[in-house]
């Protein structure tokens, strides 16, 4: 009897040491992105994206070099955004306040967690910093983003290009191994997301995002 006691006790005793630890990660990945933090001027755009994002890329090849980094995070963000609407949710549209349908906030419903806001910016490194926001209302309500920071490289050679080369990422602030992206990328299928931009060459094997100039002129 003693002993069955004891057992309960340390069943008890791991269930809420699970429960704490498992409440404390949740808490050090909360993070917050609202509307108010995407590219305004992309989202209210009436252009054909990807035509829009193409004639960016081709501007590169005169711009000055300090020049190239804003030109890039504004093509990025086009092609973030067109590549949601062909590929993912044609609906989605969250600064569009006429709109009342739930598919117009969000990129991605499950029954498990919900994606709602996808953008890119640049560091004080000039790195390329693309936040997805993910949250959940399954049990509790959490949300973080996952964050993504690439080196920038503008190659202008005879094929001129730019690419992007993951150096780090965090879930919210809290930074984490490339191996548990691996892990991600693996259960949501690398083919089915590198197939989903509508322009450039992703590669989730080694983590580069690759545009050619000279495709964008063709």
């Amino acid at each position: 009897m003693k002993f069955l006691k004891r057992f309960l006790i340390f069943l008890l005793v791991l269930v809420v040491a699970i429960v704490l630890v498992a409440f404390s990660f949740i808490n050090s990945i909360r993070y917050e992105v609202t509307e108010a933090d995407l590219p305004q001027t992309v989202y209210a755009s009436s252009d054909d994206l990807l035509t829009y994002a193409k004639l960016k890329v081709v501007s590169l090849v005169l711009a000055s070099a300090d020049d190239r980094y804003t030109i890039t995070e504004e093509f990025i963000n086009i092609i973030i955004f067109d590549s949601i609407r062909e590929n993912i949710n044609s609906t989605y549209d969250p600064l569009n306040d006429d709109c009342t349908v739930a598919a117009c906030d969000f990129i991605v419903t499950d029954e498990y967690y919900y994606l709602d806001y996808a953008y890119a910016e640049l560091n004080e490194d000039n790195q390329l910093v693309v936040t997805i926001s993910v949250g959940t209302n399954k049990i509790i309500s959490a949300k973080t983003a996952i964050i993504l920071v690439f080196d920038i490289e503008f190659d202008m050679g005879l094929d001129p290009k730019v690419v992007f080369t993951l150096d780090s990422y965090s879930l919210g602030e809290k930074q984490m191994s490339k191996s548990l992206l691996d892990r991600i990328f693996d259960t949501i299928g690398h083919q089915s997301v590198e197939d989903s931009m509508t322009f450039g060459d992703l590669n989730l094997t080694d983590y580069t995002y690759t545009i050619s100039i000279t495709d964008a002129m063709s």
